[in-house]
């Protein structure tokens, strides 16, 4: 039994020994896997951007500068790294170092193109930039929440400062490509201290950002501030601000936008009454070409040119209009014409533009003018101005009216005598002026 014992352990073992040369074998045929090592590569660059960098903004929000805590994303093809500002914190230049890996072969060629990208402290704090594990590249990111209280908050948070070079250059220009829309809000239409508002800023009709703000008072002026940061490159087109339920404002006319701070200064006017809504107390204010109302010398108040003068409020006998009459600021022309030019110019000329939705242009008829010439509290009161109603530029002259007479005869009325007072004239005659009269 022992000898059969010794041989199978001898047979055992011959056959692990026969099992491991095979095995030594196969290995001794295969080809060894080749492999870079990544290299560590100590790197030291100065870096400048003028007016361009991001740290901390000046009074005159445009000269940035570097800051502690700054660092520079390099990154190339198989290179990358991290570098830390070394010196020119509070300056437009500055040194960055730190290690650079590299998984090419050999060593970095002298011309290889590296890209740096500018990163704060305060843009790792969330989702301001996104860094790619592996190629270290940066991404800043807009989203509909990237707003800030102050241009030196949005700069900190939202600068995208680039710069290309080589390896061997060692020095960057940094660039910026973020624009900052700074807004500076006024309130004009009774908006209080401390109202909360949100504010969605739309560019070409789209919505890029909710900003919600609270107003404050600068200077006895109630305001709303924010800072809204873009890519730079970004055209505005058809851009406003709608601050709650208010009218949207709009702002920047059609532009690209540079890498730069751009005030954004407007003002929410009061709402204004249209004309359709007009009632008694708007006699004598003036309507203008968007359909407003605006108190009677009011210049500031509106920024459209003014039409018309509202004189009566009122549709007694009247159906062609729904709240009143308005006379036209100016005579349709500087000397007389016949009626039926006169009707012309009125009916058919002026209405080629008017300043409120279904109004009328329309040469007033005789119970027309008689309802604007008692609204104004007298006729030479509608002519001078000496109510609220206001004067209305008439001349002392004649004017026509609509309405017919006798055969071939039409109504004038008469402002150069003591009380004023209706004749009757051919329709062919020349003489009398021509005021349009708008039915609203």
């Amino acid at each position: 039994m022992k000898k059969n014992s010794f041989l199978w352990a001898a047979l055992s073992m011959t056959a692990a020994l026969v099992m491991t040369a095979c095995s030594n074998d196969d290995n001794a045929n295969e080809s060894p896997v080749q492999q870079n090592a990544a290299k560590t590569i100590p790197y030291t660059v100065t870096v400048n951007s003028g007016a361009s960098t991001r740290a901390t903004v000046e009074s005159d929000n445009k000269t940035l500068y570097f800051a502690a805590g700054d660092k520079l994303y390099v990154t190339g093809t198989n290179i990358k790294g991290v570098l830390n500002i070394q010196t020119g914190t509070g300056t437009a230049s500055a040194t960055f170092s730190g290690d650079l890996t590299y998984s090419g072969s050999g060593t970095p060629a002298s011309d290889l193109s590296l890209t740096a990208t500018l990163v704060s402290a305060q843009q790792t704090d969330g989702s301001e930039v996104t860094i790619n594990a592996t190629t270290g590249a940066v991404t800043v990111n807009y989203p509909s929440s990237a707003y800030c209280s102050s241009v030196n908050d949005a700069v900190q948070k939202y600068s995208n400062l680039t710069g290309t070079s080589t390896y061997s250059a060692k020095s960057f220009s940094l660039t910026q490509q973020t624009a900052f829309l700074n807004f500076v809000i006024t309130f004009e239409d009774g908006t209080t201290t401390g109202t909360e508002l949100s504010a969605v800023v739309s560019n070409n009709s789209a919505a890029i950002c909710t900003a919600y703000v609270t107003t404050t008072t600068e200077s006895e002026k109630v305001v709303a501030k924010f800072v809204l940061p873009v890519a730079k490159g970004t055209t505005l087109s058809s851009a406003n601000v709608k601050m709650g339920s208010k009218a949207a404002i709009s702002f920047g006319a059609s532009q690209t936008l540079d890498g730069k701070v751009y005030n954004v200064t407007k003002t929410q006017a009061a709402a204004y009454t249209m004309a359709a809504a007009a009632t008694s107390a708007d006699k004598g204010k003036l309507i203008c070409a968007d359909g407003h109302i605006h108190a009677y010398g009011a210049d500031a108040a509106c920024t459209k040119a003014r039409v018309a003068k509202i004189i009566y409020i009122g549709t007694t006998g009247h159906a062609t209009y729904n709240h009143g009459l308005a006379l036209a600021l100016t005579d349709e022309s500087s000397s007389g014409m016949d009626w039926n030019n006169a009707k012309t110019a009125c009916n058919t000329t002026k209405n080629t533009s008017t300043p409120v939705t279904g109004a009328t242009w329309l040469l007033a008829s005789q119970g027309q003018w008689n309802n604007m010439i008692t609204a104004a509290g007298a006729y030479n009161y509608l002519r001078d101005g000496f109510t609220s109603v206001g004067g209305s530029n008439l001349k002392l002259d004649f004017y026509w009216s609509s309405t017919e007479g006798g055969s071939g005869y039409v109504s004038i009325f008469n402002f150069n005598t003591g009380r004023g007072n209706w004749e009757e004239v051919p329709k062919n005659i020349g003489a009398p002026l021509v005021r349009a009269c708008l039915a609203f």
